[in-house]
């Protein structure tokens, strides 16, 4: 007798201890203001028991109103100073003058050492457990009681597109997503390295097909939001025919565009299409 797989929706379900209208406890640890923007320094408790998660939630300083909100997910390179939830501020602080408040937050992959350190059996699991503290985090962003519920975006740049995928396919309140440099499955990331050992034979079988479940490429297809795929032509990490078939899974309205860069995508035009993009479809 076979067990019928769970399910997205299933799997990316909060926790039965800590349902989505728990309180949300959220600690403010620091704030400041920066060119027409509140930068709050807070943290919230993890919903799958993991740790808190640390973030920037970045607001207009003197608006009254109601703003769009877009969550900021961050790329991993353990040699940058940006490979954690500072890696859009200043990005968020020009879209605080436009209109928006945006939520910048920690992931597993904040830590230098994490991708090195993982377990590739722990794999599939904590995929999971950081897709749905992200959901966690979108709960956060709306509750700021002057977030435009019907105008949330998502920004995620290399995990942060691929996990944003996983988040996009089963919740739709983001309207609109900016997926950067992202991968089209897992195991073309995660079997350069492992603490435990890379699977092999009838392992690696095993392993990829789990990841299957859940991989950018299979579950894109889900998603209600309006996406904006941002690839470097010279990235390492994501050859063309990779980000291609990430690009042809997702429906339409869709966008694609692709710079002379490498994974970093830190090129001027990079940014200023994205925000172009984001001013039209929350508009701002």
């Amino acid at each position: 007798m076979t067990t019928e797989a769970p399910s997205l929706t299933d799997l990316l379900s909060y926790d039965a201890n800590t349902p989505a209208d728990a309180p949300l406890k959220i600690e403010q640890v620091g704030s400041e203001t920066r060119d027409g923007a509140t930068i709050q320094d807070i943290t919230f408790p993890s919903v799958t028991g993991g740790l808190p998660t640390h973030a920037y939630l970045i607001r207009p300083a003197d608006g009254i109103g109601s703003f769009a909100g877009t969550l900021y997910v961050h790329w991993y390179e353990p040699s940058s100073p940006t490979s954690n939830r500072t890696q859009y501020v200043d990005e968020a602080v020009i879209m605080a003058r436009k209109g928006v408040i945006s939520l910048l937050v920690s992931t597993i992959w904040s830590e230098p050492k994490w991708f090195n350190e993982r377990r590739s059996a722990d794999d599939f699991q904590q995929t999971v457990n950081q897709a749905i503290e992200l959901r966690r985090a979108l709960d956060i962003l709306l509750a700021q009681p002057d977030v435009d519920s019907q105008r949330i975006g998502y920004v995620g740049h290399d995990f942060g597109a691929m996990f944003g995928a996983m988040v996009l396919a089963v919740d739709a309140r983001p309207k609109a997503a900016v997926l950067i440099a992202g991968a089209a499955r897992f195991p073309d990331w995660y079997l350069f390295a492992a603490a435990d050992g890379l699977p092999t034979g009838d392992a690696l079988t095993a392993y990829t097909r789990q990841l299957a479940q859940i991989d950018p490429v299979n579950v894109i297809k889900q998603t209600q939001a309006h996406t904006f795929f941002q690839f470097g032509e010279e990235d390492f990490y994501t050859p063309r025919e990779n980000f291609i078939e990430f690009y042809l899974a997702a429906p339409a309205p869709k966008r694609i565009a692709t710079y002379p860069s490498e994974h970093e995508m830190g090129a001027a035009i990079v940014q200023s299409d994205r925000i172009a993009w984001l001013i039209d479809e929350l508009g701002l």
